[in-house]
């Protein structure tokens, strides 16, 4: 069945009034009540039949009358209907359909009335609140209309690809303002006691989801440097200039991107709105940016200098989008990626310009390749371009795919070919198809003009439709084979789809028209991203030549940078050589190439493609890594494989192989951050030290928890901002309850919503299972506490998250409350699919047979009650089984290798049974046959007090120092020497080694 619109009429304008009386508490639940007029110019689509119906989308509300007229040449207005009943609805398909009298042929004028009410989901014209400064809750109401949602605040053409420019007035109280798109031009007394009445200019010729509202008592915030620029949020999150950096970032952003796409701004201002409840992490409204608060506030006493790139990625993803998406579209939902791509694609290379001491530029691979190349190496992944129909299926491809491999592929070809040949097929793509919508062929048409007409045919032997097709149409990614073949040590290129399970040879014969580029011993430049060659078959001999020579004793890397969106694997000798030189030096490798290795070696030892004592052997050289990018790929392999090590018999001796390359990295960076530390030292001391407690070490232990009791006990301090988290989490795994409960009570009573996270996620790390049960129980209870949209989730989320114990108690919960779940996680989640998101963080977690079957029951259950959609289900159990076989098939790997690495450690007693590959499987291929379907330190005074309270502590309790933790007894983390750092590293370089 077709939802789409019949494409018989399309809108020329649309004129909306809006009534809204939520500054009123004198109503009750009738302040959340609104009025709507909305009267559309519309046109007959010539080359259609005759209609004399008129077809919009519509959501939960009720017209209560229509008018269909036109006015004739000589000025005479013709109604041709007016009355309360001539239309009918479809709530299937959304569609409110008014009935002409006769048939339609030119250009008429419908004028729809209807009521609704304000939303709780964060969705459509919905209502929103905050505490003040007497704790009195003060409502808003605001917008989230992407993607289809403009249709609850008036009917309308609901399509990305249809545009009309939007006329605005909206009614309300005399002490709220309103902000919208556009300038207003002028506000006057309604004739309705103590309201006004907003009128607004005509917004550009737009789609109906990016218009933005917000009723409110916001205040603003502007700085003279940064014109254009204004920032709103509530008065009580003003007390401090929290909105400075925002400010600063967009108007910067705009001024590169302005340049860079050659193309000026078409609106006079640009606003950032910090909205209290809301479901996305920011949203494109024409000249509207309105965001969830913890992505706007950074106030540099208490944010960490994190924070500085999370806003400027996310500014520059918005305006991003006011090119791609809001200046040129894409026609239809189908296309996602033609906005979603491409802003995320400017998030980095836009932030990377405007603040390049922030090093955002090489941070894309780490932050959202190696993300998306998780769903993507799965059989149930989808392509970039992708057919969507209903609803549910509009909401379900806002996912990596259209985001994060769409920003991978569009930064391949920026890298590939030259940036200057790639910034010209953007600026002839917009200039082309301005305030119009189009297809990924428009795109391809701009990329041959400017990327290959005019290059000799030898060198490129495709045309940019066939390139683009090859990485949008279909789903999934290549991995590269590197081997040697012969004397002269030529090079053999072998393309293969890359998926989890290796034995899928379903796609074995589909390939992608490829760049590669490669650095070697002897020409070890890793700046020049630009393609050497293509792989357009499926393998490719190369020979060494005098402009790119290598012997056969000499290490080579594949993709610099990792700018291209594939993953390398190398034959034997290959991987030994790379791993020696980056033993040797691994400075000699860009930090990216080091991620790179990382994250290679670890996923193709995971799918059975490399031996696991390789990838154990090329971790080690983390002892002496001090950069960001290549510890944040190590979080991510090392945080999967310590979830499945669980079911294995080895999990205390892998924290110990562990310990030994985290420790001297945990040694130098020590546990206290100095102003003068870059976002990188502080983002990479964020990671180990949380890593040196996780594995173990008593000294990260008892530092950090001692920390969080003094924090607890004088209920004003708070511990380093950029090390919150990590010392939140694990200063309370082993609590008492009093501090358990001092740390959630300051959660609850702080307004600041990226320090709730942070507390909310370290909350979820305590080990004791009364508080975890106390805890998840939060969530359902209305009345004991005060959380924000999407907090509840994650309160479950970091519960599962923290070990066999937090997953237990997580798969209980959601068994006995999954209704009140649904209903109350689900108010705050963007696209009302809270319970398919925590099922599938779920099956990732999954590591035994028996928790296995518990959680293919649970979603049975939730399946039936329709909380569950069948393709999630599908995807989660491709998770939990993939795990399952892992620990039976290459855990072995591990446990062998450790083994003998550590003859002297007895075999411990599983914490899990091991499961038998036979048993899960039968179990799993049954459900899915039948689914298929500038941050500041420590005081200098604190940090003297931490140091003493520190070492005391760790002095009273060397008799308790895991046999894992080879820190000296007599030295505290906050003062150790350097020379103490030196000698206990090349002690473990030597073992290493």
């Amino acid at each position: 069945s077709n939802y789409r619109l019949p494409n018989n009429t399309s809108p020329l304008r649309y004129n909306i009034e809006l009534t809204t009386r939520i500054h009123d508490s004198a109503l009750g639940i009738d302040r959340f009540k609104f009025e709507g007029k909305v009267t559309i110019q519309l046109k007959t689509i010539n080359d259609q039949a005759l209609t004399s119906d008129v077809t919009l989308n519509y959501r939960q509300i009720d017209i209560t009358h229509v008018k269909l007229w036109y006015i004739s040449q000589d000025g005479w207005e013709y109604i041709l209907l007016d009355d309360s009943d001539s239309f009918t609805t479809d709530p299937i398909k959304e569609f409110l359909t008014v009935h002409s009298p006769q048939p339609l042929n030119g250009t008429y004028f419908l004028e729809l009335k209807y009521n609704g009410t304000l939303r709780e989901d964060n969705a459509g014209l919905y209502r929103s609140s905050y505490y003040d400064q007497n704790g009195n809750v003060r409502w808003l109401a605001t917008t989230q209309f992407s993607s289809t949602d403009a249709r609850h605040a008036f009917p309308c053409y609901d399509e990305p690809g249809i545009r009309a420019p939007i006329g605005l007035r909206v009614i309300h109280g005399k002490q709220y303002s309103v902000l919208s798109n556009t300038i207003p031009i002028d506000v006057r007394d309604s004739i309705l006691d103590g309201m006004v009445i907003t009128t607004f200019t005509d917004t550009p010729k737009m789609q109906p989801y990016l218009l933005g509202i917000v009723v409110s008592d916001f205040k603003a915030a502007s700085l003279p440097d940064y014109p254009r620029q204004q920032a709103y949020a509530r008065p009580t999150a003003f007390q401090k200039p929290v909105a400075d950096f925002i400010i600063e970032a967009g108007f910067k952003v705009l001024q590169v991107l302005e340049d860079f796409l050659d193309t000026p701004y078409i609106l006079p201002k640009l606003y950032h709105v910090a909205i209290p409840d809301f479901a996305p992490g920011a949203m494109e409204n024409y000249g509207l940016i309105t965001y969830k608060e913890e992505n706007f506030i950074f106030d540099s006493s208490t944010s960490p200098m994190k924070q500085r790139k999370k806003i400027a990625t996310i500014v520059a993803h918005e305006i991003g989008h006011h090119y791609f998406g809001n200046y040129v579209s894409p026609a239809w939902w189908s296309f996602l990626w033609m906005k979603e791509g491409f802003a995320r694609f400017f998030e980095y290379v836009a932030a990377e310009m405007v603040f390049p001491e922030l090093g955002i530029g090489n941070m894309y691979a780490v932050d959202k390749t190696h993300n998306v190349f998780e769903i993507d190496s799965l059989g149930s992944t989808r392509p970039m371009t992708y057919y969507v129909n209903t609803q549910s299926e509009i909401s379900n491809v806002f996912d990596d795919i259209a985001y994060d491999k769409g920003g991978a592929i569009l930064l391949m070809f920026y890298h590939a070919f030259d940036h200057e040949s790639f910034r010209r097929a953007l600026v002839n793509y917009l200039h082309a198809n301005a305030l119009q919508s189009a297809t990924p062929a428009e795109f391809a048409d701009a990329m041959q003009q400017t990327m290959f007409d005019g290059r000799e045919p030898e060198n490129v032997q495709f045309n940019a439709s066939s390139l683009l097709k090859s990485w949008t149409e279909q789903a999934g990614y290549p991995i590269l084979h590197i081997s040697r073949i012969d004397a002269n040590c030529s090079l053999q290129i072998h393309q293969e789809r890359y998926l989890l399970k290796s034995s899928n040879t379903s796609s074995s014969a589909v390939t992608w028209i490829i760049p590669f580029n490669f650095a070697t011993k002897l020409q070890p430049n890793f700046e020049n991203t630009l393609a050497t060659g293509w792989l357009t078959e499926t393998s490719v001999v190369i020979n060494p030549t005098n402009e790119l020579f290598w012997t056969c004793d000499d290490w080579i890397v594949f993709n610099k940078q990792q700018t291209s969106y594939y993953r390398i694997n190398y034959d034997t000798n290959l991987w030994q050589l790379n791993i020696e030189a980056l033993l040797k030096n691994s400075t000699i490798f860009h930090e990216a190439n080091r991620a790179q290795l990382i994250d290679d070696s670890m996923n193709n030892a995971r799918s059975g493609r490399l031996e696991y004592q390789v990838t154990l052997q090329l971790m080690r050289y983390l002892s002496k890594e001090l950069d960001y990018i290549p510890w944040a790929a190590a979080d991510r392999n090392l945080g999967l494989l310590n979830i499945l090590m669980r079911g294995t018999n080895k999990y205390t001796t892998w924290h110990k192989y562990c310990l030994e390359f985290i420790e001297p990295t945990y040694l130098n960076k020590g546990i206290v951050t100095s102003p003068q530390d870059t976002m990188s030292d502080r983002m990479v001391r964020e990671i180990v030290v949380n890593w040196a407690c996780k594995v173990g070490s008593q000294h990260c232990l008892n530092a950090t928890a001692l920390m969080v009791t003094e924090v607890a006990e004088s209920h004003t301090a708070d511990v380093d901002p950029d090390l919150r988290e990590s010392i939140y989490c694990n200063g309370l795994r082993s609590a008492s309850s009093a501090v358990f409960d001092s740390i959630w009570q300051r959660m609850q009573e702080s307004q600041d919503q990226a320090y709730r996270s942070e507390l909310i996620r370290a909350l979820g790390c305590v080990d004791d299972a009364q508080l975890i049960d106390r805890y998840l129980s939060t969530t359902t209870e209305t009345n004991y506490s005060s959380y924000f949209g999407q907090e509840r989730e994650r309160v479950f989320v970091s519960v599962l998250k923290n070990g066999l114990l937090g997953m237990e108690k997580a798969i209980n919960f959601l068994k006995e409350n999954m209704d009140d779940v649904n209903v109350l996680y689900n108010k705050g989640n963007f696209g009302a699919r809270a319970i398919s998101s925590i099922v599938r963080n779920m099956a990732k977690h999954i590591t035994s047979e028996s928790m296995h079957i518990q959680f293919q029951n649970l979603m049975e259950q939730l399946l039936e009650k329709r909380y569950l959609l069948q393709s999630d289900m599908l995807q989660a159990l491709e998770y939990s089984s993939e795990n399952l076989m892992w620990i039976h098939d290459r855990g072995v790997q591990i446990e062998i290798w450790l083994e003998q690495q550590y003859p002297q450690i007895k075999p411990q007693t599983s914490t899990s049974e091991l499961t038998t590959s036979s048993t899960v499987v039968m179990k799993t291929t049954k459900i899915l046959s039948n689914t298929m379907s500038e941050s500041s330190s420590i005081s200098s005074s604190h940090s003297t007090t931490y140091a003493t309270n520190i070492q005391t502590t760790i002095n009273a309790g060397q008799s308790n120092v895991s046999s894992t933790s080879s820190i000296p007894a007599n030295n505290s983390i906050l003062s150790l020497t350097s020379s103490t750092t030196k000698n206990y590293e090349e002690n473990t370089w030597n073992h290493a080694s």
